[in-house]
């Protein structure tokens, strides 16, 4: 058995009864034993050393978003073998949509970094009766490892999300300041983004200042695409 090879495989399934305001929670708990029961079939049916999952219901934003499920485990079995046993078992147990990638994937893994394949279905939630192969400590450990990690990383992203909503909201301050002075020549344009910027605390950039100006002569139709680019 020790020279059987183990395939490391991420799956990834989409809970079926949600609609679009994300009102899910009470299905939850339902989901949850769907996620149990499945696990304990897989790890009965195949040859599975380990094995860690959880259910997530937020984005890397920090946004509600589709209540799904990971599991990621080593199993000997081929591919096509286990993802017909998990489309059968869910949609004739349970009645749930195993059609489109957007509900269904189960595909195997690298895993250059074993510790951290693991890890990963950790990082929103904890339920050890969707892990095999692991004392509670270890997985206490992912867990908290797991977790902090996509802690930080929801908050770069969020960042960055802030930071394109304020240069949209700054955009859109500016062409009101631009419409209320009724300039249509662009070197007055400039001047005025100019001091807006300034006005705004923000540093000049005048690749930017001229890009929004730009921007704003072409949909206010100050000028043509063909005067702009001939500029």
């Amino acid at each position: 058995m020790e020279n059987v090879r183990h395939i490391h495989y991420k799956f990834r399934f989409t809970f079926t009864e949600q609609d679009k305001q994300f009102n899910y929670e009470p299905e939850i708990p339902r989901w949850k034993n769907i996620s149990r029961n499945l696990t304990n079939k897989l790890i009965q049916t195949y040859n599975i050393t380990k094995m860690t999952g959880g259910i997530e219901t937020i984005n890397r934003a920090g946004d509600k978003t589709w209540c799904h499920l990971h599991l990621h485990f080593t199993a000997t079995e081929a591919r096509d073998t286990i993802a017909r046993l998990i489309k059968r078992y869910l949609s004739d147990t349970y009645d749930q949509c195993v059609v489109g990638v957007k509900s269904f994937s189960l595909k195997p893994d690298i895993a250059r970094h074993e510790e951290e394949f693991f890890r990963y279905p950790l990082k929103q939630s904890l339920d050890k009766k969707l892990c095999h192969g692991f004392t509670d400590e270890t997985i206490q450990i992912y867990h908290q490892v797991a977790q902090s990690s996509y802690l930080k990383c929801q908050e770069i992203n969020q960042k960055k999300i802030d930071k394109a909503d304020t240069a949209d909201t700054l955009f859109e301050r500016l062409k009101l300041k631009l419409e209320h002075t009724n300039i249509v020549a662009k070197g007055a344009l400039l001047i005025e983004a100019t001091k807006f910027y300034v006005e705004e605390n923000k540093p000049i950039n005048r690749n930017i200042i001229q890009g929004y100006v730009d921007t704003y002569m072409l949909q206010k139709q100050l000028i043509t695409y063909e005067q702009y680019w001939n500029q």
